[in-house]
C-alpha cells in the first residue's frame, strides 16, 4: 500500500478515514490467514474446507490450520431464491474449529458483504462465502457462489450495512458505540 498524506486542514473526515485504514490493515494483520486457506468445497455437500494448511493470526497470536475437510457446514441453511444473495463469515478458532455466522438475504452481492455481522473477535476469519441466487445448501456450494480467501476487500464489514463502516472485531465495535 502506498504511503498517503493527509493535512491537518481535511479535518474529521480525513481522519476517519485514516483510523478506518488503520483498523482494516489491523483486522488484516491479527484477525485473518496470512497464507491463503484456498477455501474448495467439502467432501459433504453444503460444508466448505481447507485445501491447504495455512498460518494466520488470531488476536495477534499465530495461528496454524491443517487442510480440514467439511470445516464449515452450511447444510442448515435454507436455499435462496432468484435475486437473493447471502454472504457467511467463515471463522476458525483457537482449536481450528470452523464456525459460521451468517448476515442478511440482500439484493446483491456487495450487499451481502456490506450486511455481515460484526467481526466475533475471539475467532479469525479464514474467508466469506457469498451465496448466490437459487443456491442449493444442500449441495456443492463453490460453483453456486463466491469464496474469498481472508477478509474481503471493500464493503462494510461491521454489520451496520454501512459503506463507510470498518472491519472492526466486535469488542471494538462496542467501545467505539460506548
Amino acid at each position: 500500500m502506498a504511503a498517503r498524506t493527509y493535512r491537518a486542514t481535511h479535518g474529521p473526515a480525513m481522519f476517519k478515514a485514516l483510523f478506518q485504514e488503520f483498523m482494516n490493515l489491523n483486522a488484516r494483520l491479527n484477525y485473518s490467514p496470512s497464507v491463503s486457506p484456498a477455501i474448495g468445497n467439502g467432501t459433504t455437500l453444503g460444508r466448505l474446507r481447507t485445501t491447504v494448511a495455512a498460518t494466520g493470526r488470531l488476536a495477534g497470536i499465530n495461528l496454524s490450520v491443517a487442510s480440514i475437510d467439511n470445516l464449515w457446514d452450511l447444510s442448515a441453511q435454507a436455499s435462496l431464491s432468484a435475486g437473493q444473495f447471502k454472504a457467511f463469515w467463515l471463522y476458525v478458532d483457537g482449536a481450528s474449529a470452523g464456525s459460521i455466522a451468517a448476515g442478511t438475504v440482500q439484493t446483491t452481492a456487495a450487499l451481502a458483504l456490506a450486511n455481515l455481522p460484526a467481526l466475533d473477535d475471539t475467532k479469525a476469519v479464514w474467508g466469506a462465502y457469498v451465496a448466490g441466487p437459487s443456491t442449493n445448501f444442500a449441495a456443492a456450494l463453490a460453483a453456486q457462489g463466491t469464496i474469498h480467501n481472508g477478509l474481503p476487500t471493500g464493503g462494510t464489514m461491521d454489520g451496520t450495512g454501512r459503506p463507510e463502516s470498518l472491519i472492526l472485531p466486535v469488542g471494538l465495535v462496542n467501545l467505539l458505540k460506548a
